[in-house]
């Protein structure tokens, strides 16, 4: 990554994200955002690398999330975070079209290689789009 990746992190006010809001300052370009239509307005004005979403938010869930996300941005990797979690939770999220799950304790060691991963994917994505419709207009 050569730049610092814009990423937003989607959570209840409530919930307790400070250990993975830490690993995050320190390695990106951080936006808080506690609701969908507030996703939806961020989503619209900017370009983001990733989306960290809790499983439970105010409101909403993650699968309401992903849905949006997809829709606005199909190829935006969406990572869903969550306190305690197992393989069944881990299929779901991918399933529902999530890129993966992170399940607390975050350290760093878990944490980064995980975004590293989700933007190099998404540039990937963005890349191979790109070269279609050049590929397409020259046709």
């Amino acid at each position: 990554m050569l730049s610092l990746p814009k990423v937003l992190l989607l959570s209840d006010p409530a919930t307790e994200t400070s250990g993975l809001e830490r690993i995050l300052d320190e390695h990106v370009s951080l936006h808080k955002v506690t609701g969908l239509m507030e996703l939806q307005t961020l989503l619209d004005e900017g370009c983001y690398d990733a989306v960290f979403c809790d499983w439970s938010f105010h409101r909403d869930s993650w699968n309401a999330a992903v849905r949006q996300i997809q829709q606005l941005s199909p190829d935006l990797p969406v990572i869903i975070f969550r306190g305690t979690g197992g393989e069944k939770e881990w299929v779901q999220v991918l399933e529902a079209g999530g890129f993966d799950l992170l399940v607390a304790p975050y350290q760093n060691y878990t944490v980064l290689p995980v975004l590293e991963q989700a933007v190099e994917s998404y540039e990937a994505r963005r890349m191979h789009h790109a070269a279609s419709y050049v590929k397409a207009m020259a046709n």
